[in-house]
């Protein structure tokens, strides 16, 4: 069992309220492939340019969660989940979908950050369908299986506040995965292809986004029984649906590793969707050696990845260019390259 990623990533988000955000422009080593990219069947067709007008539809919502006033506690409220949707104005059938997972330490943040904003906007402007999801943050206690709470509680090393961050990890992961779900059982509506549904997330939206990407379909959803949280009934929880890639800002393996804390069984494989590691050398949140992690990882399983080291960068380093190209960009490239997109 790969606890020490697990203690690692959630000791390392314990800090990420405490220590705020840098940025470097320093950034010259080459990113590192592996693996095979895999293949993906169809067309689809969007912009390199800012091309598209845009409809922004928010607070949109996807499903619902309960609430707590401490971890399981009785007597939960049943709050809304909500999302933005940022849709290109054309015609185009079969588009490819964008889902921005906003950070904060699984304790604020909100799918209106600059980030979210500038990323969903960026996508649906060039033809994706762009969604910004909140999920539910430590404050709302969201319900817990009886299992993660023994895990994470028998990991010694945490203070009583790094478990309780470490144990948000999971109705985050939850409901993003209902987000996904909400997307591909609303597809037709969109024009989307469900096929070609990509993730991008910063810090700890990068630590759920590789969950997506990695864990099983039972993962995030059937630890809970209807009658532990009957919410999960507006959930879609026969839509199931694989993310296609995924785009990691500065995120960590535990929400995966969570899981294996749990069962014993690891959800890494070969099968897991390609990322693009991004991380900078001298973020002092959530620590290089994650990328490290992930990139050990994805090798032994025969899985795809690229590594882009921002040297020098920090947490948080959004306006760190790479080559001289944006982070926006460089996710769009990636994005558009493993889906066989084209782009005009």
């Amino acid at each position: 069992m790969n606890i020490m990623h697990m203690i690692r990533g959630a000791a390392g988000l314990a800090v990420l309220l405490l220590l705020g955000c840098s940025a470097s422009d320093s950034n010259n080593t080459v990113p590192v492939s592996t693996n095979t990219a895999p293949t993906v069947n169809a067309s689809a067709l969007v912009y390199r340019d800012a091309t598209l007008a845009i409809d922004v539809d928010t607070d949109v919502v996807y499903a619902q969660g309960l609430s707590h006033s401490y971890w399981n506690a009785p007597n939960p409220v049943t709050m809304d989940l909500l999302l933005d949707v940022y849709e290109p104005m054309n015609d185009a059938m079969a588009r490819p979908a964008m889902v921005f997972i906003h950070g904060g330490g699984f304790i604020g943040g909100d799918k209106g950050t600059e980030p979210a904003v500038e990323f969903a906007r960026y996508f649906a402007e060039r033809g994706f369908v762009a969604l910004s999801i909140n999920y539910r943050l430590l404050g709302n206690y969201g319900t817990l299986p009886q299992s993660v709470i023994d895990a994470v509680d028998g990991l010694a090393l945490l203070s009583d506040a790094e478990r309780d961050q470490a144990k948000a990890m999971y109705p985050a992961v939850r409901d993003a995965k209902a987000a996904i779900r909400w997307l591909a059982a609303n597809a037709a509506q969109y024009n989307v292809d469900p096929n070609r549904i990509s993730v991008i997330g910063g810090s700890a939206g990068s630590f759920i986004s590789i969950a997506l990407g990695a864990t099983d379909f039972a993962d995030y959803k059937d630890e809970l029984s209807l009658a532990d949280d009957p919410t999960l009934a507006s959930t879609h929880l026969d839509d199931d649906v694989i993310v296609a890639s995924v785009v990691d800002h500065w995120g960590g393996t535990a929400s995966v590793d969570l899981l294996e804390s749990v069962d014993g069984n690891t959800r890494w494989s070969q099968s897991d969707a390609p990322i693009s590691i991004v991380h900078g050398t001298e973020d002092p949140t959530v620590s290089y050696q994650e990328a490290e992690a992930l990139v050990d990882i994805y090798t032994s399983t025969g899985a795809y990845y690229e590594l882009i080291t921002l040297e020098g960068a920090g947490h948080g380093a959004w306006n760190v260019t790479y080559n001289g190209q944006p982070l926006e960009t460089l996710g769009f490239d990636f994005v558009t390259r493993m889906l066989d997109i084209e782009v005009q």
